[in-house]
């Protein structure tokens, strides 16, 4: 049986092929023991990874600039962002806006604001949030990225 798999085009194909593999124990052996073939598979998915991709396409994709020597703070932060968002059950799109920090309409950001108010005065809701419920959760993580990310075009800062 062979891991290897076709080439990936795009870093997203790449950043599927590194999840199948991680998932793999075989392959995770066979990294880990130095196989060839296997550190070669690995390193070539990672170098697609970190080509031709802004550094928020990277950190959606999982990449840490120079991880093979000494990591760039920024990239590395932003990954590891990415990464924890996602863990909370935040959309691609939601990691996206948070980390793109763009903004958004001013309605939009009224919407939120307000939304984000009567939930935490929801006795229910709050109870549900400080319980770490992953829904109640997952909604105040989108709505802090939206009120975080301000209104577009408007100054950010404290």
């Amino acid at each position: 049986m062979t891991d290897q798999i076709q080439a990936p085009v795009t870093a997203a194909d790449a950043r599927a092929q590194i999840d199948a593999l991680s998932a793999n124990t075989e392959f995770g052996s066979k990294l880990l023991s130095g196989d060839v073939a296997a550190t070669k598979q690995w390193n070539d998915l990672h170098s697609v990874l970190g080509k031709g991709g802004d550094e928020i396409e990277n950190a959606m994709n999982g990449v840490v600039l120079g991880a093979d020597t000494i990591p760039d703070g920024q990239s590395k932060l932003l990954a590891e962002g990415a990464s924890w968002m996602r863990s909370l059950g935040l959309s691609d799109d939601v990691v996206r806006e948070a980390l793109e920090g763009a903004g958004v309409s001013k309605e939009e950001y009224r919407m939120v604001t307000d939304w984000r108010n009567r939930q935490m005065n929801n006795p229910a809701f709050t109870k549900r949030f400080l319980a770490n419920e992953a829904e109640a959760v997952r909604l105040m993580m989108t709505a802090s990225v939206v009120i975080a990310g301000g209104i577009k075009g408007e100054a950010k800062g404290f």
